[in-house]
C-alpha cells in the first residue's frame, strides 16, 4: 500500500526507490565531504564503505529485527552455505578480522534493545549501537569459532529513515540541506532520483576477468560533483532533450552517463578543451546543439566507437562548459 500510495502520491515519483536505498543514499549524504569515501555496491542490502585504513561491510534490513532474528538459520534444504547462514553469520562472514561490520534495521525488538550501548557517531554511521557483554556472550556461543570473535567490531544501526517513502524522500532532502547542497527547483529530488539509478546500475554489473571492480563503486569524487553541481544534472537532460533523439536511445545515453567519470574522463576533458577552442568562433555561438553534437561525434567517432558513449561524453562536456570558454 505505502508503494501505491507514494507513486499516485506524486506526479514524478522516484522509479525503484526504497527503504534500503534511501538508507545508502543517507551514508552517501553524510560521507561525500571525505576524500576518500567510496562506497561498493554489492545489491540492494549487501554494502561496502571505505574511508582512509576503515572498512564496513554493511547490510541493510527493512524487517523489525532481534537477536533470535538475527542469528536464526533459515529453514531449507539448499547445499548453499550462505544460504544456510543467518544474517548475523553471513555479514561476519563476509570480511577480514580488520573490519567493522554493520547491520542497519527499521527497529529492534525493545526487549532486545535494552542489551544495546548506544556509542558516539561512528566513522561511517550515527547513532550506532554496539552489544553489551551479556548480548555478546550468548551470540558468540551461537556463532562459528573462526568469526566469533567479529561480534566485538559489530553494531547495529537504527537510522531516523521511515518506511514511508514519501517521508524517507523529505527527510533525504532535509538532509542535503543541512550538508549546504543546493535543493532548490527540485534539485533534491533529482540528486536522489540520479543516486537511486546509478544504485541500480551499480548493483546489476556482474565482476568478470578484464573488469575493472570499481564500476561497483560510488566515490567520493562522483558525490560532490552530483551534489554540489547537481546543475548539471539539468543541463544535461535539458540538452539531451533539445536533439530529439527517441525514448529509446535517451535511455542508453542516460546509462552510459554514469559510467563517464570511471571511464570516460579524459574524453570528456577533451571534448570540452575542442569546444573551448570551437566557441572561440563567434559564429559557431549561434549553432543549434544538434550542430555541436555532430560535430563533437565526427571529431572524436576514431577514439570512441561507441555512438551511444560518444553522444553522453559530448552532451555531458557540454551542459558542464558553463562560462569556462
Amino acid at each position: 500500500m505505502i508503494k501505491d500510495n507514494y507513486e499516485n502520491g506524486g506526479a514524478e515519483a522516484i522509479k525503484g526507490f526504497n527503504y534500503q536505498k534511501a538508507n545508502l543514499i543517507l551514508l552517501a549524504i553524510n560521507n561525500f565531504h571525505k576524500d576518500n569515501f567510496r562506497i561498493y555496491i554489492e545489491s540492494d542490502d549487501d554494502i561496502v564503505a571505505e574511508d582512509t585504513d576503515y572498512r564496513a561491510l554493511i547490510q541493510v534490513k527493512k524487517q523489525k529485527h532481534t537477536f533470535k532474528t538475527i542469528t536464526t538459520k533459515p529453514k531449507n534444504n539448499t547445499e548453499d552455505k550462505e544460504l544456510k547462514e543467518s544474517i548475523l553469520e553471513k555479514n561476519l562472514r563476509s570480511g577480514l578480522s580488520d573490519d567493522t561490520y554493520k547491520l542497519i534495521v527499521q527497529e529492534f525488538g525493545s526487549t532486545d534493545s535494552k542489551k544495546l550501548v548506544k556509542k558516539k557517531p561512528g566513522t561511517i554511521c550515527t547513532e550506532m549501537y554496539a552489544l553489551n557483554a551479556d548480548a555478546k556472550k550468548n551470540i558468540i556461543a551461537l556463532l562459528p569459532n573462526d568469526i566469533a570473535k567479529r561480534i566485538n567490531k559489530f553494531f547495529i544501526i537504527i537510522p531516523p529513515i521511515s518506511t514511508n517513502l514519501i517521508e524517507a524522500e523529505k527527510y533525504l532532502i532535509g538532509s542535503l540541506g543541512d550538508n549546504d547542497i543546493s535543493v532548490d527547483n527540485k534539485r533534491g529530488r533529482n540528486i536522489i532520483a540520479e543516486l537511486s539509478l546509478t544504485i541500480d546500475q551499480k548493483a546489476e554489473e556482474i565482476l568478470s576477468e578484464g573488469v575493472n571492480k570499481e564500476i561497483k563503486s560510488i566515490t567520493a569524487e562522483y558525490l560532490k560533483q552530483l551534489f554540489i553541481t547537481c546543475k548539471s544534472l539539468d543541463g544535461f537532460d535539458n540538452i539531451l532533450d533539445s536533439l530529439n533523439y527517441n525514448h529509446a536511445a535517451n535511455l542508453k545515453i542516460k546509462k552510459e552517463r554514469l559510467k563517464i567519470e570511471l571511464n570516460k574522463s579524459s574524453l570528456k576533458e577533451e571534448m570540452k578543451e575542442f569546444l573551448r577552442a570551437h566557441f572561440q568562433t563567434p559564429m559557431y555561438l549561434f549553432e543549434t546543439n544538434t550542430d555541436v553534437i555532430n560535430r563533437l561525434i565526427k571529431n572524436f567517432e576514431a577514439k570512441e566507437p561507441d555512438l551511444f558513449i560518444l553522444i553522453s561524453v559530448g552532451v555531458e562536456s557540454l551542459s558542464e562548459l558553463g562560462d569556462d570558454f
